[in-house]
């Protein structure tokens, strides 16, 4: 429920006289009209001065008209819809409406989880995740009750064509995953990123491997190892430098931070590729392999000490 701030009601009152019907107006069938209604409010949630009362027109009077324009058919008018949520979360500080955010995210997953794609548009499929980027980073809390079907869109986004979505996507995958409990749906998402393991684009293996240990140590049992590990060992020689230290990176977090029933699993086998990359053709990457194998070592030292306690 929408708490009433302490807000200058006057200038609320002023203010929704002059926007009602450009609320009203972004969507009217005429596109004329919902075009122009949305640059007026384009305009009126850039301001800063008086962010707690904008703020609270947003919540009160604009959201839920607005979210019906992420549906329009005028790609310009999608693009500005995301650009009012945009300049709404500019406004803030620390304090949110959660239930407003929660209500955002949920429009932007109806459009990203189910192929083909709602959103037809690849540049606003890209939007789209940045803005879900710019929500956790503000507010974590808008996806906490919504993890499942969150999960279900990020398995699908990563499967998108386009190559920046999929390599945003993993990067998101990766930050919601140190911050929320997803690992228990994220099946299908692990699926995508192993496919994605294999991309002809660096940047997109680079920022696949790099989200593959965070997805998994989101998990409470190790499963999903098995269905990346053959990939893991293929990027270690992968002809890109970058990608071999990603990975080696990748499996040392593993390492570090599974549960002792993971490392019993499958610790041989991340060890191994560690070990593989002792005769890189770079040095740096040779040094980089002893080095984590040291820091491992140690690790495993201290638990094993603690067990014997």
């Amino acid at each position: 429920m929408l708490t009433e701030p302490n807000i200058d009601r006057s200038f609320v009152e002023d203010q929704i006289k002059l926007l009602q019907r450009d609320i009203n107006c972004i969507i009217d069938q005429d596109r004329n009209l919902r075009k122009s209604g949305l640059a007026k409010l384009q305009d009126f949630f850039k301001i800063k001065q008086n962010a707690p009362e904008r703020i609270y027109i947003f919540d009160a009077y604009a959201l839920k008209n607005l979210l019906r324009v992420f549906e329009d058919s005028v790609e310009r008018n999608r693009e500005a819809a995301i650009n009012i949520v945009l300049n709404y979360l500019s406004l803030h500080d620390q304090h949110y409406n959660t239930e407003t955010l929660r209500l955002i995210v949920d429009t932007i997953i109806n459009r990203l989880n189910q192929l083909p794609f709602s959103e037809t548009s690849e540049e606003i499929r890209l939007s789209l995740i940045k803005l879900l980027h710019q929500i956790q980073v503000k507010h974590i809390e808008a996806y906490s009750n919504n993890l499942q079907r969150l999960a279900h869109m990020i398995g699908k986004a990563l499967q998108d064509n386009f190559p920046e979505v999929k390599k945003d996507a993993a990067i998101f995958a990766a930050e919601i995953s140190k911050k929320l409990p997803i690992g228990e749906y994220m099946g299908e998402a692990v699926k995508s990123l192993n496919f994605n393991m294999q991309h002809a684009h660096t940047k997109i293996r680079k920022a696949t491997v790099d989200s593959i240990a965070p997805v998994l140590l989101s998990r409470t049992n190790g499963t999903f190892l098995e269905i990346v590990l053959n990939n893991l060992k293929n990027l270690s020689l992968d002809k890109s430098s970058d990608v071999r230290k990603g990975t080696l990176i990748a499996v040392s977090e593993l390492l570090m931070h599974f549960s002792i029933q993971n490392l019993n699993s499958y610790e041989n086998n991340l060890i191994l590729i560690l070990m593989n990359s002792l005769s890189d053709d770079s040095k740096e990457i040779q040094n980089l392999a002893m080095q984590l194998l040291d820091q491992i070592g140690l690790k495993r030292q201290k638990l094993d000490e603690e067990a014997n306690l």
